[in-house]
């Protein structure tokens, strides 16, 4: 009994109930009608996540400076914005730290996958079920007519990928040191099957650029090349500028609204009508803006909901933990992140604990440059 004991990890054990529990909650959101009332359910697995992940942090006995900083400065942010994104994200990473990337990314990949398997099989079994059902169409210039976009019974045409990123991710990930022409089939090919149903050029121009990508930094030396090395470090830095840009300036340009699908007019909303894109620790939105305003922006939610000084501390970690993988040529590090980065210009998925794991990763790149560990239990007790 006490062998079995031993060989039982209970981070792993933990890890996985908590990302279970993450997944869960935001299925729940997403798919269960609000005539249900579960906000209870939604409370609780958020309370409890936070809880289990937070227990184990301060059971861990050796911490780094930065990771004692991080975890305090986005409780801090937490108390003053209500907002969780970063924290559950952070808190995710203290737990990940001592674990095998591999076992994190295999849990993002079978869980997600799961969950998705069975929204797919309940929704179109038994359509009425499906509460939040869209109907959109896009015009085909080829035939001059519209074509209805399916949505696969998820409610819009862009859930779809948006629930799949994670996989395309965590599958490249795992492939890529093995990356062989069946997987460029599989990839290229249930990607272009998926945009031909759903017309849904967001998920598959991101996906499309990230298999390209991934083509690209197998063979190049991106550590040596200086101007590429500091692009890809500012490279979030440049997108939120042009995020706010278009948002704030742009909002009205037909062409702009068109390429973006009206996303610069919802961005604009948040950005100048019903906020403070400088309001240091975000604004607060009632749920009449929310619903009619979709923010399908990663970037604009960071400024817009989480303020300035959390998009200052979340740059700096990007800035640094994207550093790390290049210098440290851990290119399916790198190849992941960018796949988020671009997927989260028209997303808001960046800091979605459900499915961000590059996020996870990157966090935990960032606390483990700090090499000085601290004893917090003999520090304490040496005080006392």
């Amino acid at each position: 009994m006490d062998n079995l004991l031993k060989k039982v990890d209970i981070r792993k054990i933990a890890f996985t109930l908590v990302l279970f529990m993450i997944i869960s909650r935001k299925y729940i959101i997403s798919f269960v009608s609000p005539e249900i009332n579960m906000n209870i359910v939604k409370s609780l697995l958020f309370y409890a996540s936070i809880g289990i992940l937070g227990l184990l942090f301060i059971t861990e006995r050796k911490k780094s400076m930065s990771e004692l900083l991080l975890v305090g400065s986005c409780c801090i942010l937490y108390l003053l914005n209500r907002e969780g994104a970063i924290l559950l994200i952070v808190l995710l990473a203290t737990v990940v730290k001592n674990l095998d990337d591999k076992y994190v990314i295999k849990n993002y990949l079978i869980i997600s996958g799961i969950f998705l398997v069975i929204a797919l099989l309940v929704f179109n079994l038994f359509p009425w079920l499906e509460f939040n059902k869209e109907i959109h169409y896009r015009y085909i210039a080829k035939t001059d007519s519209l074509a209805v976009r399916m949505d696969y019974g998820l409610g819009n045409p862009n859930a779809i990928f948006y629930h799949m990123v994670t996989i395309y991710a965590s599958y490249i990930f795992l492939r890529f040191k093995k990356y062989n022409m069946v997987d460029r089939v599989i990839l290229f090919a249930s990607t272009y099957f998926i945009y031909e149903t759903t017309y849904s050029r967001t998920g598959a121009y991101t996906i499309f650029a990230g298999l390209i990508f991934v083509e690209i930094i197998r063979f190049m030396d991106i550590k040596n090349i200086k101007p590429l090395k500091i692009l890809a470090k500012i490279s979030p830095i440049i997108i939120t500028v042009i995020s706010v840009i278009i948002g704030y300036f742009f909002y009205d340009n037909y062409m702009a609204n068109r390429l973006l699908a009206s996303r610069p007019k919802y961005w604009h909303v948040y950005l100048a009508q019903a906020g403070n894109l400088l309001k240091p620790f975000g604004n607060t939105y009632n749920s009449t803006i929310k619903s009619l305003n979709p923010l399908d922006s990663s970037y604009i939610y960071i400024v817009c909901v989480l303020g300035l000084i959390s998009l200052i501390l979340f740059m700096y970690i990007l800035y640094k933990g994207i550093g790390s993988f290049i210098e440290k040529d851990k290119k399916a590090y790198l190849t992941v992140v960018v796949i988020f980065l671009i997927y989260s210009f028209a997303e808001n998925i960046l800091l979605e604990a459900a499915f961000s794991f590059p996020m996870v990763l990157l966090m935990k790149e960032f606390m483990l440059m700090d090499k000085n560990q601290i004893d917090i239990y003999k520090m304490l007790r040496r005080k006392s």
